[in-house]
């Protein structure tokens, strides 16, 4: 009997190894709805085949599709997750469809779930920063940028050198940026000022570590120029803007320094730095 099984179990793997290949080849020509059958059908046959899995879980990802708020796509998404979660319960260090059922999960507004993994990594892996930033970065997309912020800070401490903490502190004043400039028409006086403090508090770490850090220096103009508009009061208003003014001046300092060391190395001027907010402020 127990020779039986065993035979049996062959045979049935085998037969789903085929289920696999037709699965491929409707793939290939893009007949996703046939591939995912033959996928399921393998699964049915050997539930613990891991190809047929990952190879279900990628075909409802691109059954998926992002923006369409239907019962019937939501369920693919949930479909593709669930497959991919079974994947990477068996590969957890499988970085590619990590990044997959993220990028599913955010589609479809499943932050939560996409939380809950990358937090679950988070403590398999304290120190990794790749997780820290993927939590914030999540947290950022959902609307929740104060707590995105704090996984922001916890990178900084995680961060081993001063590059590394001045790239933490960075995405700290670049969300309080992104937060006062896209809500510019909607956020005034005293949540305002906390927004842009928190930025300006975060820049002012940052260089202090390095007094060169040309981008933190950009950042803060732009957010002692939006904070400027916090209230009414002529005067606050000029106090912020000339604090802006005194930010715009070293950056430009910066800036003529460093295009003057790369020429007298025979290079080209480097560009502005990625992310520098626009001289104005606005």
């Amino acid at each position: 009997m127990a020779l039986a099984l065993v035979v049996l179990g062959g045979c049935n793997e085998l037969s789903a190894r085929r289920e696999v290949q037709e699965g491929n080849a409707e793939y290939s020509e893009q007949n996703y709805d046939k591939a995912a059958a033959h996928f399921e059908k393998a699964i049915a046959t050997a539930p613990n085949l891991e190809i047929a899995h990952h190879n279900l879980g990628i075909t409802y990802s691109r059954m998926f599709k992002p923006g369409v708020d239907t019962p019937e796509n939501k369920a693919l998404a949930d479909k593709a997750a669930a497959q991919l979660s079974w994947w990477l319960a068996k590969h957890p260090d499988d970085t590619k469809i990590r990044k997959l059922i993220t990028g599913i999960w955010i589609d479809a507004d499943e932050y939560e779930a996409a939380l809950a993994f990358w937090k679950k990594e988070h403590d398999r892996d304290p120190a990794s920063r790749d997780v820290l930033q993927t939590v914030a970065g999540i947290y950022l997309k959902s609307g929740d940028w104060r707590s995105a912020i704090e996984w922001y800070r916890k990178d900084v401490e995680a961060a081993k050198d001063i590059p590394g903490k001045i790239a933490a502190l960075s995405a700290i004043a670049n969300v309080s940026f992104g937060k006062l400039f896209g809500g510019r028409e909607k956020v005034f006086g005293a949540e305002r000022c906390e927004i842009a403090e928190i930025g300006l508090q975060a820049a002012e770490e940052g260089i202090k570590l390095d007094p060169k850090a040309i981008a933190l220096w950009g950042t803060s103009q732009g957010l002692w120029a939006n904070r400027s508009v916090a209230n009414g009061q002529s005067w606050a208003y000029q106090i912020d803007q000339a604090e802006a003014q005194v930010f715009a001046q070293q950056a430009r300092v910066l800036r003529e320094e460093a295009k003057k060391a790369q020429a007298a190395a025979g290079g080209d001027a480097p560009a502005a730095p990625a992310g520098t907010p626009p001289g104005s402020g606005t």
